[in-house]
């Protein structure tokens, strides 16, 4: 990835939005400016406390837009912080996410644009901390050509380009090229069938670090949609095929494919999403499906995430579920999410790894003007290859205070802690977080 796309691609989620807010109705487009003071007992996250605090200010936005000729959505936020104590150097971090369809022919062909920019760990086995951070950014873009045989019957052929790019990981940076073909029979207005091969081949920039390959999926897939929900299950087959032979690994592997998705309505109020996955990952398409959404802008409270993604060039064999339950009457905003996985990487080994861990936030609207949050949530994560366990936990309450229409005060105090079999990775971590905040 060349230097000018790797700085140009980190604000173009904010050009785009901006741009697109005078060629769109005015509820397209909504943001947020922020300053924030942050201190903390241990900011570095080590067993020997560093305190700091930070004056930070932060734009978060959410752009959605859809019509006759494509949709597009842009969500994330940009935070400069600056630490009062110099203890550490000042950092922009940005969260962005991108996805666009353009149709350039109606009903033949269209144009797909899908990019996220995130900061990630540096290492692997250290903690999120602001010496232990670094620039990753995933840019994929395409045609799709669509014929239509027959009215319950249709062909997509895809193409895409993807190039990856990290600030200190240079093995992650890379090309990849891929190809689609699917076949789709609306089988009833409610369910579809489709037989679909993928391909994907991956050159790296670092020749003999980072392992180039070749990845082949083919599956069939039935999607049902109803009323109050949907779901889709993937049964295949896949084979990595490396171009180099390294001794002591397979230069070919295959894998069973299999997933199965669930978007459920319980009640109006409550949702249940769930999925299981077996068969090769990446940490490119972990970077895309992580990717901030215009969805999540308008949550009374912030989605806590688990931290499931290692930046590899590597491929893993994955095994994993998922379940999320959330609950959003006027008043109130109840979400529970748990995760486990297993990751076994074909050549980086080390990094193998399983992850177990689950999240809770809730929200109380107590006025009109003052809501009352919480979130809490544990991992547990087991390196197979250097035989080490880690338990993190956080735990964090969240005040907010509407002042006017257009401005708002919030306040949050957090714990958050390690232990490990690994001593140089034990912390304990407390921070006090105001912002005030001038709203759209």
């Amino acid at each position: 990835m060349t230097t000018l796309l790797r700085n140009t691609l980190g604000v173009v989620g904010l050009v785009a939005a901006a741009g697109a807010q005078a060629q769109a109705a005015p509820d397209g487009l909504n943001w947020r400016l922020g300053l924030s003071v942050e201190h903390s007992d241990n900011m570095a996250r080590r067993p020997v406390a560093v305190s700091e605090t930070v004056i930070a200010p932060t734009l978060a936005f959410a752009y959605l837009k859809e019509g006759a000729r494509g949709e597009f959505e842009a969500a994330g936020s940009a935070t400069y912080r600056h630490y009062q104590q110099e203890r550490f150097d000042d950092e922009l971090l940005q969260q962005i996410g991108l996805d666009g369809r353009w149709l350039l022919v109606p009903e033949r062909l269209s144009w797909a644009l899908q990019a996220v920019v995130t900061d990630q760990p540096v290492n692997p086995f250290g903690v999120d901390a602001p010496d232990n951070r670094q620039r990753t950014q995933v840019l994929v873009t395409g045609p799709t050509l669509a014929l239509r045989p027959s009215t319950n019957v249709r062909l997509l052929g895809e193409l895409r380009f993807m190039d990856t790019g990290a600030e200190r990981t240079p093995e992650f940076d890379g090309q990849r090229a891929a190809a689609a073909a699917r076949l789709l029979y609306q089988r009833s207005p409610l369910t579809a069938l489709s037989a679909e091969f993928e391909s994907v081949d991956a050159q790296f920039d670092r020749a003999g670090v980072a392992p180039d390959y070749r990845r082949d999926n083919a599956f069939v897939r039935y999607a049902r949609m109803g009323a109050r929900g949907e779901w889709n299950a993937d049964v295949g087959y896949s084979q990595v095929r490396f171009d180099d032979v390294v001794a002591g690994f397979a230069r070919k592997q295959s894998s069973p494919l299999a997933r199965v998705r669930l978007a459920y309505a319980l009640t109006e109020i409550t949702r249940l999403e769930a999925d299981l996955q077996r068969g090769f990952g990446d940490s490119v398409q972990d970077l895309l499906d992580g990717a901030p959404r215009a969805a999540d802008y308008a949550l009374p409270i912030g989605r806590a995430a688990l931290s499931d993604s290692t930046l590899s060039p590597d491929l893993f064999e994955e095994t994993g579920a998922r379940l999320g339950v959330s609950h959003r009457s006027e008043a109130t905003y109840f979400r529970v999410d748990g995760r486990w996985r297993r990751q076994e990487y074909l050549r980086a080994t080390g990094l193998d790894q399983t992850i177990r861990g689950f999240t809770v936030s809730a929200n109380r609207q107590v006025r009109a003007t003052f809501s009352l949050g919480a979130q809490a949530g544990v991992e547990w994560r087991r390196f197979g290859a250097i035989e080490r366990r880690d338990r993190d936990s956080r735990v964090a309450l969240i005040a907010n205070w509407r002042t006017s229409r257009r401005t708002g005060l919030s306040f949050e105090l957090s714990h958050g802690e390690r232990s490990s079999t690994e001593a140089q990775q034990v912390f304990s971590d407390n921070r006090a977080l105001v912002t005030f905040n001038l709203v759209r």
